[in-house]
């Protein structure tokens, strides 16, 4: 499909909503939603999605309860552009709003989260062929139970996978990893600019040998994506992941984003260290072509970062990217993450 050089450069990058993307000529509208079309691409690994985000403890969210509208914090009426990040797709009073429900529904437990579902995410999934999800928890500073909960919850679903999560400097960091790892977790989250660490710091660095030693793999959010405080900006800058690269080669490291707006430093990284993979969720086309021509594509993942974006804004991005590289297309959507998740223990 789209071998003519002038079709593919023809095709449009912006749109004005979700559904708009049916423009191009994988997708199409089906009920007033967007749906892969061409059943050709897939089946897909989403590797990058969580459940309703953390709230205080004292606040309880139903994983497993399905509404009728997944009601991502992009929006379907939202911009859903190609050519720019996925966080540029927000207009400033959107990107307002969305700071406004992660602050406030992280205190009170309400707004879009109650929405962000495991059923939700799995119709989600349907639409685009995906057919397995990993589901990344998040522990934050202020008492939170998400990590447990999004393992509890995926322990009910056989189209997920849960990787818990710890704060790094919690007291209790490793009985909280082996309490998740007992609750099944098959991978570990850590998110340098919202848990402000740096991912060199004496006290990660022992995470992530415990997380090599039992054979899983540690997920980050890596780089800075331009929307954060100053002091997780600072938190995520990608020369701070390079020791654990180098220092820990027994364990495994997905660098989230594939590193933001530094995504040339995450291509270098992963490059250098057969330890580092690349996951591309949030990355402009531009940053995706070349990562599927510079980084080393058998260490390439999907993800799409559910429930911020929809997995059609990352999946249109991708085969827009390798329309001259389609025998790319199969190990990037499936058979990579495939593999990354066989190698890890249960």
């Amino acid at each position: 499909m789209l071998a003519d050089p002038a079709a593919a450069a023809a095709l449009p990058l912006r749109f004005a909503t979700r559904a708009a993307l049916a423009a191009l000529p994988w997708f199409a509208v089906d009920h007033d939603e967007i749906v892969l079309a061409d059943r050709t691409v897939g089946p897909i690994i989403d590797t990058h999605t969580h459940y309703a985000l953390p709230t205080l403890s004292i606040h309880h969210l139903d994983m497993l309860r399905e509404t009728p509208d997944s009601n991502l914090l992009l929006g379907a009426c939202c911009a859903h552009h190609l050519d720019v990040r996925a966080n540029q797709c927000f207009t400033p009073a959107e990107l307002t709003a969305l700071k406004r429900d992660l602050l406030l529904g992280g205190l009170t437990g309400r707004g879009k989260r109650a929405d962000h579902t495991a059923p939700n995410l799995a119709r989600d999934m349907k639409s685009m062929n995906v057919a397995h999800a990993v589901v990344l928890g998040i522990d934050m500073a202020i008492p939170n139970r998400h990590p447990t909960d999004t393992l509890r919850a995926v322990a009910q679903r056989s189209e997920a996978t849960g990787y818990g999560s710890v704060h790094p400097r919690s007291p209790l960091a490793k009985v909280r990893l082996e309490e998740q790892l007992h609750l099944g977790a098959r991978g570990l989250k850590l998110h340098p600019p919202n848990q402000l660490f740096r991912p060199d710091a004496w006290y990660a660095m022992r995470i992530y040998r415990w997380c090599g030693a039992a054979n899983i793999p540690v997920f980050f959010h890596a780089g800075p994506a331009g929307i954060e405080p100053k002091a997780g900006q600072y938190c995520a800058q990608m020369r701070f992941y390079e020791r654990p690269l180098r220092e820990l080669p027994d364990t495994t490291f997905v660098l989230g984003h594939a590193g933001s707006l530094q995504h040339r430093e995450a291509i270098a990284l992963q490059r250098r260290y057969p330890n580092a993979w690349l996951e591309i969720s949030g990355l402009s086309l531009a940053q995706l072509r070349e990562v599927v021509t510079e980084a080393d594509t058998s260490r390439v993942v999907f993800g799409s970062d559910w429930p911020f974006y929809h997995p059609v804004l990352p999946l249109a991005k991708l085969l827009v990217a390798t329309q001259d590289r389609p025998h790319l297309r199969a190990a990037i959507l499936h058979d990579n993450a495939a593999r990354l998740l066989e190698r890890t223990s249960c």
